[in-house]
């Protein structure tokens, strides 16, 4: 039975490389068809990022002064269109921004968004901009907004009373990534339930790491 559970683990893996290589020399062609930007040449299954190494925005400049201020690049299975110049970006951001607004979803967030019905995750079109008229009316208005502040003040002093007294125990460093995130958690718990939670430092960060490999 050992052999025969590596042998079809060993087929299963071979299958999926077979896979990963076709779909890898179907994107080439889709890329020549599409008439995409210029960029290196990606490898099967990885793409581009043995290219990026220990500083990628470093990386990044040299492969564009090679090929041009937008390049094309593979990141695993995920295609990257970047744009390296001011120029470049404000053509994606401000010029023709509608036609980028939309983002693919990652898979966590069908979970963690309804179904991608969030105005987070949500393409861009009528529902989009609905949700968007709703945020702008009924939540995010001076008045509404100017509610809160003693709730702000308040939790932002508290972070900054933790600092210190981190500072006065003598720890050798302060995680601010805690601290901020525990911040925004008591901010949105004291303006969704009126309730302050004093959550632990671990809880914090384990959750952290399950929202960055749910949403990778």
């Amino acid at each position: 039975m050992e052999y025969l559970l590596v042998a079809g683990l060993v087929g299963i893996f071979t299958l999926v490389l077979f896979v990963k290589l076709f779909s890898g020399g179907a994107g080439q062609a889709g890329r020549r068809k599409l008439k995409l930007p210029p960029g290196p040449k990606p490898l099967p299954i990885i793409g581009n990022m043995h290219q990026f190494g220990d500083k990628p925005h470093i990386s990044l400049w040299h492969m564009a002064q090679k090929y041009g201020p937008i390049m094309y690049l593979k990141v695993g299975t995920h295609s990257l269109v970047v744009a390296s110049t001011a120029e470049a970006a404000q053509e994606f951001v401000k010029v023709q921004d509608k036609i980028w607004a939309g983002r693919p979803a990652p898979p966590g967030g069908d979970i963690f968004s309804e179904n991608i019905a969030n105005i987070v995750w949500a393409p861009y079109g009528p529902y989009w901009r609905h949700l968007r008229k709703i945020f702008t009316i009924e939540l995010f208005t001076a008045k509404r907004l100017e509610s809160f502040r003693p709730p702000r003040t308040e939790e932002f002093n508290q972070m900054v009373k933790s600092i210190m007294d981190d500072v006065d125990e003598g720890k050798p460093a302060v995680d601010l990534a805690v601290k901020l995130n525990h911040l925004a958690f008591n901010n949105v718990t004291r303006m969704l339930l009126n309730k302050r939670y004093e959550i632990p430092v671990d809880t914090i960060l384990s959750c952290l790491r399950f929202i960055r490999f749910s949403f990778c």
